[in-house]
């Protein structure tokens, strides 16, 4: 089982404050599905470039969220629609078929459906939730200013 440290300001003695403060981030990037880069390549059409940011890690999310407008620039069209229920109000999101990935961790791509949310967050442009949570082990160590993640 790959495991991930996870330390807020890169270094192993981060702050609890600084955890608390930003919460659990991972770095990912956003990409077309790995059939849509098929066929894109099978017809001499450019691949579009992977959309990098953070990911914060959200146990309170039933489900996976992206930033629209990043699924929109990738050229993904929505599969299905979903009601999202924030503390904001319902709301109708497109889901769109995505593949993440987390650069310089041992975590493993996912090729999966993610709903296309308005986050403007700045570098945070994704919501990691439960559907994907429920493989892994997560430990939030607090005192120690880091979290693990294990799939």
């Amino acid at each position: 089982m790959p495991v991930h440290n996870v330390h807020p300001d890169g270094h192993s003695n981060a702050s609890f404050d600084l955890l608390e403060s930003q919460g659990l981030l991972l770095g990912i990037e956003v990409s077309i599905g790995e059939a849509l880069a098929a066929s894109l390549n099978s017809t001499g059409l450019p691949i579009p470039q992977p959309r990098s940011g953070a990911a914060l890690v959200d146990t309170g999310a039933s489900c996976c969220c992206v930033e629209e407008s990043h699924l929109i620039s990738l050229g993904l069209q929505p599969i299905d629609q979903t009601e999202v229920h924030s503390p904001n109000g319902n709301r109708t999101q497109n889901i769109y078929l995505a593949r993440l990935t987390f650069p310089g961790t041992l975590m493993p791509t996912l090729e999966m459906p993610v709903v296309g949310i308005q986050m403007n967050q700045g570098n945070t442009i994704s919501l990691i939730g439960r559907d994907v949570l429920r493989y892994c082990v997560l430990i939030y160590n607090g005192p120690m200013g880091c979290c693990t993640i294990a799939f």
